[in-house]
Parts: structure tokens; C-alpha cells; sequence
């Protein structure tokens, strides 16, 4: 028996070293040759849903890449030399492949050669098939631009425009290989964000967001590609958990005291009275009961001001010199309660407007993330260095909580509420600003973006923009915008490009603080800068004139610059700004291709809260410009 057991680990040792010697001999892998592969893919006998689906992702793009399928089989079949094996399976022991998978978490992945197999490590949840879009993205030079599947979303409704929105092809950039080699491996990759949510209308397509590796809570992500970061309650939950129209007459004190009297409307909750407590308590729990797949859930203030001034909340504020001081007081109370029944989920609460500021010695539980909100910053500069006198507030604040020990978490803004298709600059400041929230210890980002309807200003793009620097804050901004453009607006990508350099110089030169909530009068949108926006625009047409599928993409982007130039004209025509005449005849120029871009888009909202009624519109805007549009 003991010969035995000599013979077996001498034969294993060989194998092994065998292996070895292929891996220090060569400096790369081929994985296929003119249209032929010699490699297959591993997994386990019983695989997770995701791992799977990262096999056959692998097998398609690979396909799709060089023309070569590779067989999927299991890790029962006997070995062969040349493999990639995807995820943890018995192959993995059988070639002596020592990899700590825990270190990994839930999306983190190991890239390594060993020998001539390629081992593509990962945990069962999404960890292996972050690790193939790792490969095909990273390595292989793969991109995924648009889902091809506007409209999609929890957050859109079609009953709010009988128009179906425009379908935009998917847009992919897969390479051709006649040989395709990669080079010796070893790489691990554990994501710095664990919550990276891209909130964009044409960005909830479930492959799109697996294949640009975000977990956005709010996409179409599947048990095949690993799930997602499951929020059961959002955020603006005071309501919710202690509801006025239930409460308030018998209990007005359970609400805000403002102005010496309780109100039951725009109210938050008194957070230091212990029968607020205990229904918040109650009613957050049987939540979770109800919705046990959930794992974050907010106890969070209402979408207005109004705090309490009782006594008790304001003697609180007043000690630790911060507002929050009550609300964190009442979360950390739940959280308590929480941790007891369900030790795997979280509470969550805003730090917002006037609960941004953290309390002087109040922290929160391990179980609560604290999600600081931006609302109120300008967006066309850098939060790091913008003069502006909210973004200095706001950094101060970041920083304040970054020195807590809080889990934190940013809601961030990359869309003008009040105009969905007014341009809005801040291309250039995405990556400057989440590489600022990761350096102050933040660890999950919500950028809101045009959220309930497809084709808002430029959302393709800064959807897939956004994607990239969740992902990697140090992906190369020059770089992710010129392959989108590239692939996206084809023979217009320089010329789109200089529009958005154009809107760029104009706040940078001029120091132009652009916010959320913006007017049409803005600074940042000039008549001679509209004109010229136009002129780049019409230039991108023609430029595409033999394309019709990439001069729709072209038409559905310049809606932004039409937008603003109809908009401000019918303003001055009314009198709210002062007539620039080459404007004015612009307008009347735009007004009808404006119009018939906008009726096939399928756009449904042009701002945050009012659907767009699209005769209505029309007919508005063509009595006040004064056209005979038949």
C-alpha cells in the first residue's frame, strides 16, 4: 500500500512538474488557430448558475473571436494539458492548484497560468464570470458599448408614452484572431467598489451590466449572472415605515414638531420618541421577513426638510452638532434589533442635505451604511478641486465621515432633473469623482442618471462611461472615450468628440458651476456656444450620411443641442431672455427635425417628474416659436 501511494504522488509530481517546465519554457498560450482549438473549458460537475453561464460566454466569444467552439465539460472527464478552468473545481486539486478562493470574496478572480491551463478562479456567486469578462475585456481587448435594449428597468413604465422607444442596435467590440495567444498570468482582481450602480435607463440590461461587471441593484441581473447587490428598500423610507395617514392622528408626536406644532405633511419622524423606535423596529423586520432575498434596507429620512425640534432631538443635535445625530441615534436602533435576526443584512441611511454632516462622537453599527448624497454640488468641475462654495462644504463633509470608520457609500448625480436633454458637462469630471470618493474610503457609488426613460443627453455614453470607472477608477478617460465614440458614432467620433470638448472648455475657462437642477438661462449654454454646437452636430450628420443605422445615433444625440436652441428661443421670443436673432432663425431651422428625432426616439420624460405628453408638446412649442409645421 505504502508503494502504491510512492507511485501515485511520484506520477502526480511528474505530471505536475511536467506542466511546469511548458509554463517556464513558454511566454504565451495559444488558445486557437485558424479557426481551431485544441483547448476546452472546465467546470465542475455541479456548477453555480453563474459559473455556468461564464463557460458559455467564454465558449461564445472565444467562437465568435477566432471561429473556434471549445467544448464545456466537466471536471470528471480525464484530464488533458491544455484546459481553462473556470471556477473552483476538483481539476483544480487533481493539478495541484493551490488558490485561496475566500480572499476572493464574492466578485473578486485570479488569472493564472499554470502550465498550458489557464485557471479562471473565482467564487460560485459571480467571482468566476467577472474572471472571464476579465479576461475577454482586460486581455483580449472585448468591449460591450450598449445593450441594444432601451426601456428596460424598474423605473420605466411604457403606459407613460404609447410611443415604443427607438431600439439601438447592441453595440459590441469583439477582435478577430486568426491566432489568438495570451500571454503567462498571474493576476488577482478584487473590485475596491462592492456596490457599483450605473442608474440609467439604458443601462439595466442584465448582460450588459454582468459583462461591464456592475451590480447595479436596480438592473435585470439574473441567478445566471451572479446576482446583484440586493436593496429591498432604496432610500426616503420614513413614510414607509411609520406612515402619517396611519399614525399621525392618534400619535401626532410619533412626527416632526416644526415651527412649535406637529405636521403630518412634508414631515420626517421625532427619532428620539421610543415608540417611533419600536414601530420603525417592527416594521423593518417584518420587511425582512417578507422579503428574505433582500440584504440592504433604509431607514432613511423623507425627500424634504422639516427635522424635529422637539426637546429631546434638538438637545441631541445640539451635543453632538449635527442633525444626523437623531436619525443615526434611531438607525443604530434598528440596526441593533436587525443584527439579532438577521446578522447578514444591513441598514441603511442618507446622509442628506440636513443630515450630511456626521455626528461629533455618535458612529454608526457595523450593520448600517451610511450613503452620502452629492445633491446640492456643482458637477462641471471635479468635487476635489471645484472653487464653489457647495462642493468645499461637501468635501468637508466626505472627509468627516471618512475619518468615522463608517461603511460608506455616495449617492452621486450625473443628470440635470429639471432638463433631461439640456447638455450637461460633466463627461470629463465621472472618473475624477469617483476616483475622489474611493481615496476617502467609500466603498459603494449610486450614480442616478437619466433613470425612467431611454435616450435622455448623451446616456449611452456616460452610462458606459460610469460602468468603466466603477469597475476601475483607474481605467484611461481619454481612452474610454474615444473607443465609445469610435464604436458608437463611427466616421463622427473626432467631431462628437470636439463638441464635448467644446462644452468642457466653455465651464473651465469661464468657471462655470453647472447643478442638477439647472435653467435653461444657464451661463454654461451661451447662443454663440449653441450655434457652434449645432454647426458640429450638422457637420456629424453629413459625416454619416451613408450610415443610416450610425446617423440615427447621431439624430438621437443632437436632440441635446436641439433641445437647448428650441428651448432658449421660444424664452426669448416670450421675453425671459434678450432675442438673439442667429439663434432665433436656428430654431425656426431645428424645430420640425427636432421634433420628428423626438416622436421616433420614444423619449417619455424631459424632465425627472412630468411625462412628456408628446402632442401636447409639439403644439406648444410650434405656437410659440410661430411655424407652419404641417
Amino acid at each position: 500500500m505504502r508503494s502504491y501511494r510512492i507511485f501515485f504522488v511520484l506520477v502526480i509530481s511528474l505530471w505536475i512538474g511536467n506542466l511546469g517546465s511548458c509554463s517556464m519554457d513558454a511566454e504565451h498560450l495559444t488558445l486557437a488557430e485558424n479557426g481551431k482549438s485544441t483547448y476546452r473549458i472546465v467546470i465542475s460537475q455541479n456548477p453555480s448558475p453563474s459559473i455556468q453561464y461564464a463557460a458559455e460566454e467564454l465558449q461564445k466569444f472565444l467562437a465568435q473571436m477566432t471561429e473556434a467552439t471549445l467544448p464545456i465539460v466537466t471536471d470528471q472527464e480525464e484530464p488533458t494539458e491544455q484546459e481553462i478552468l473556470i471556477g473552483n473545481s476538483e481539476r483544480f486539486r487533481q493539478a495541484g492548484i493551490a488558490l485561496d478562493i475566500t480572499a476572493l470574496g464574492v466578485e473578486g478572480y485570479y488569472l493564472k497560468t499554470v502550465g498550458s491551463r489557464l485557471v479562471i478562479a473565482g467564487g460560485p456567486q459571480r467571482g468566476a464570470l467577472y474572471g472571464v469578462y476579465g479576461l475577454l475585456d482586460d486581455h483580449l481587448g472585448c468591449r460591450w458599448f450598449t445593450s441594444g435594449k432601451p426601456g428596460s428597468g424598474p423605473y420605466y413604465s411604457p403606459k407613460v408614452s404609447p410611443r415604443k422607444p427607438l431600439v439601438v442596435p447592441e453595440i459590441n467590440r469583439i477582435p478577430k484572431y486568426s491566432r489568438l495567444e495570451i500571454p503567462l498570468l498571474d493576476e488577482k482582481k478584487v473590485p475596491v467598489l462592492e456596490y457599483r450602480e450605473v442608474f440609467t435607463c439604458d443601462c439595466f440590461d442584465g448582460d450588459w451590466c454582468a459583462r461591464n461587471r456592475v451590480n447595479s441593484h436596480a438592473s435585470e441581473l439574473e441567478a445566471k449572472h451572479g446576482g446583484k447587490v440586493a436593496i429591498a428598500s432604496l432610500a426616503h423610507t420614513f413614510n414607509a415605515l411609520v406612515p402619517p395617514q396611519k399614525y399621525f392622528d392618534e400619535h401626532p408626536e410619533y412626527f416632526s414638531l416644526v415651527n412649535g406644532r406637529r405636521v403630518k405633511d412634508y414631515t420626517q419622524l421625532c427619532c428620539t420618541n421610543e415608540e417611533v423606535i419600536r414601530v420603525c423596529t417592527q416594521a423593518v423586520l417584518e420587511t425582512m421577513r417578507a422579503v428574505p432575498e433582500g440584504r440592504i434596507f433604509s431607514v432613511s429620512q423623507n425627500d424634504c426638510f422639516n427635522y424635529c425640534e422637539c426637546e429631546n432631538c434638538q438637545k441631541l443635535a445640539r451635543q453632538e452638532e449635527s442633525q444626523m445625530a437623531p436619525v443615526l441615534m434611531l438607525v443604530n436602533r434598528v440596526a441593533e434589533a436587525v443584527e439579532k435576526e438577521f446578522p447578514q443584512n444591513t441598514v441603511q441611511t442618507l446622509a442628506y442635505q440636513w443630515t450630511r454632516k456626521p455626528p461629533k462622537t455618535i458612529r454608526p453599527r457595523k450593520n448600517v451604511v451610511i450613503q452620502l448624497c452629492s445633491i446640492e454640488c456643482c458637477f462641471s468641475h471635479p468635487l476635489a478641486t471645484c472653487d464653489s462654495d457647495a462642493n468645499r462644504a461637501f468635501r468637508k463633509d466626505l472627509e468627516a465621515w471618512s475619518k468615522t470608520g463608517a461603511r460608506l457609500w455616495v449617492w452621486d448625480y450625473v443628470t440635470c432633473f429639471t432638463h433631461y436633454l439640456m447638455p450637461f458637462p460633466n463627461q470629463h469630471v465621472r472618473r475624477d469623482n469617483i476616483r475622489f470618493y474611493v481615496q476617502h474610503g467609500v466603498t459603494g457609488i449610486f450614480e442616478q442618471d437619466v433613470f425612467n426613460t431611454p435616450h435622455g443627453e448623451l446616456s449611452a455614453l456616460g452610462g458606459y462611461l460610469t460602468a468603466r470607472f466603477l469597475w476601475n477608477p483607474d481605467y484611461d478617460e481619454t481612452q474610454a472615450i474615444n473607443e465609445f465614440l469610435t464604436a458608437y458614432y463611427g466616421s463622427a467620433a473626432e467631431t462628437v468628440n470636439d463638441y464635448l470638448k467644446l462644452l468642457q472648455n466653455r465651464v473651465e475657462k469661464k468657471n462655470i458651476h453647472v447643478h442638477i437642477f439647472e435653467s435653461l438661462v444657464s451661463p454654461h449654454l451661451a447662443d454663440d456656444l449653441l450655434i457652434e454646437a449645432n454647426a458640429l452636430w450638422q457637420k456629424a450628420e453629413e459625416q454619416t450620411s451613408n450610415d443610416p443605422v450610425v446617423l440615427q445615433r447621431v439624430k438621437i444625440s443632437r436632440m441635446s443641442v436641439d433641445y437647448a436652441i428650441v428651448e432658449r428661443a421660444r424664452l426669448q421670443i416670450a421675453g425671459h431672455l434678450p432675442v438673439n436673432e442667429d439663434l432665433k432663425i436656428l430654431a425656426l431651422h431645428r424645430v420640425e427635425p427636432y421634433l420628428e428625432t423626438l416622436k421616433q426616439s420614444g423619449l417619455a420624460r424631459l424632465a425627472e417628474v412630468v411625462p412628456l405628453n408628446f402632442d401636447q408638446y409639439r403644439k406648444g412649442l410650434i405656437s410659440a416659436l410661430g411655424v407652419n409645421i404641417p
